[in-house]
């Protein structure tokens, strides 16, 4: 028997050139786009700490802060940067090389899915969406992807878990298995992103309710055992942490995320009004997300299965919609769920206006051409594509240089950009999580500042570092009139001051 090689189709040879693109898309020029941040610093210092010590904790020249409720990206992330800086060396370009595989697994998936409620055609463009994502780089999957951050790998794995329990009930059997695995994903989801934690069980409750009423698709047990497993992953990593550092520290760190619950995730405050509907103006999701849930509802009005999981689709889209809206503190990261699953009833309106027969075939075609054009440049998928072929320099790289040169080793520095606690060795002393806490709620709710926080900068630094964040919180600015200091170095946006005493 003789194998013949088959030339492949030119539909292969464009996937194969669109997944390098991708790829290119997602690794070309690292770390500079986007600047690394506070917040992929705390994931990044906490996986070199944890690889330099064994400790799971934010870096600190006095006591590590184990399992400081800061870290609000999971083991799941954590534990593989971390190992990765074992083998290697702490960098903030090897922390986003982790998370590549990560952002991947998403886009596959995410097809996948797509491809599932939307057909083919409808799977591609939904892909070509969520490349565009928004201004909002914080809210934009392509910029979420090229930083050590959770939100990319938490939806590989929300969306796997949607995945694997479409296709168990689509089988219609009895499929505990394909349950417990699909919960697993969730809880993994969970882990990883502590805003999916709130997402997965209000959504199954909403899912298990609608069902019974209505649609008569599933089972008890089928909504039920992926839950009850999302939910032990969730307590295995608590129990974790309980071993980890005890039950009274344990307590402590509690009493801080509590905190940070009633300030970020659960709060009726007018002003977080503002915020979300600031996010959802910006993003256009006033427009177009209103008009792929209409047309989301639409498919989903039947009790067919078809029906059944475009409702699905819609109730974690809308769960998270809503609970960003009213309850959140209206941070665009906090959209990036629903403004992620929004491209995908967006794609399918814009296929069924496409292959609608009542309008003349040029007409539609040529109006469809022009929406997702428009939608494409509006949400600035060719910015996205300048930055990352052509991206900027803030100063990091350089600034890192001067700390290991300049700065002596016993030195104290005083800042509040947590990027530089990855690669740099020396001696910075970092606000307390309480600290952010206060300052969200001075900047963000425009509330004032306690007069216990109002100087948090300690008051024996050698050295001062400000970046974007020390410089947005101004932290440090009346310590910096009221003393002597001279000006070390300054690149980018970051300034380095040595205090003479």
């Amino acid at each position: 028997m003789t194998l013949r090689l088959q030339i492949p189709s030119y539909r292969l040879i464009a996937l194969v050139v669109s997944a390098l693109a991708v790829v290119y898309l997602l690794y070309a020029h690292q770390p500079l786009y986007p600047h690394t941040w506070f917040d992929e610093g705390l994931n990044a210092g906490t996986a070199a700490t944890l690889a330099r010590s064994g400790l799971y904790a934010l870096p600190d020249p006095e006591k590590p802060r184990i399992l400081d409720p800061a870290i609000q990206t999971g083991p799941t992330v954590i534990v593989p940067i971390a190992l990765a800086y074992r083998i290697f060396s702490p960098d903030v370009w090897l922390a986003r090389m982790v998370v590549l595989p990560f952002a991947v697994l998403a886009c596959v998936v995410f097809i996948l899915l797509a491809r599932r409620l939307i057909g083919d055609g409808g799977a591609g463009l939904a892909f070509l969406f969520l490349l565009a994502g928004t201004y909002d780089i914080y809210a934009s999957f392509v910029p979420m992807a090229r930083q050590a951050l959770g939100e990319v790998p938490a939806l590989a794995y929300l969306l796997i878990g949607l995945s694997i329990w479409f296709r168990s009930l689509e089988r219609k059997t009895y499929a505990p298995i394909a349950w417990v695995f699909s919960g697993i994903a969730w809880g993994i989801a969970m882990v990883t992103k502590s805003q999916v934690l709130i997402l997965v069980p209000v959504a199954l409750g909403f899912i298990l309710v609608l069902d019974r009423l209505y649609y008569r698709r599933t089972s008890w047990l089928a909504v039920i055992v992926p839950g009850v497993c999302a939910m032990a992953c969730v307590a295995g990593w608590y129990a974790a942490q309980i071993a980890i550092v005890g039950s009274d520290r344990f307590q402590d760190n509690a009493s801080v995320l509590r905190d940070g619950f009633w300030l970020h995730i659960a709060a009726l405050d007018p002003e977080r009004w503002r915020n979300a509907l600031s996010v959802l103006w910006r993003t256009g999701w006033w427009l177009w997300g209103v008009l792929a849930v209409i047309w989301g509802v639409y498919q989903a009005r039947q009790p067919t299965f078809h029906g059944f999981v475009h409702a699905v689709l819609l109730i974690f889209l809308g769960v998270n919609l809503v609970w960003f809206a009213a309850l959140s503190i209206g941070w665009a990261r906090y959209a990036f769920y629903f403004l992620v699953l929004t491209t995908i009833p967006l794609a399918g309106a814009l296929i069924a206006l496409w292959n609608y027969t009542a309008i003349p075939t040029i007409p539609r075609k040529a109006i469809v051409i022009l929406l997702c054009g428009t939608y494409v440049v509006y949400q600035g998928l060719p910015d996205k594509v300048y930055n990352v072929l052509s991206p900027s320099d803030n100063g990091y790289r350089q600034m890192v240089t001067v700390l290991q040169r300049i700065v002596p080793e016993d030195a104290i520095v005083a800042s509040w950009e947590w990027e530089f606690s990855i690669e740099s060795d020396r001696r910075i002393i970092y606000p307390s999580t309480h600290a952010a806490n206060v300052y969200t709620r001075h900047l963000v709710l425009r509330q004032q500042l306690p007069d216990d926080v109002r100087d948090a900068v300690p008051s024996y630094p050698d050295y001062i570092l400000v970046g974007s964040f020390g410089s947005w919180t101004k932290i440090y600015d009346r310590y910096i009139t009221s003393r002597d200091l001279q000006l070390v170095a300054r690149h980018g946006v970051y300034s380095l001051y040595r205090v003479i005493k």
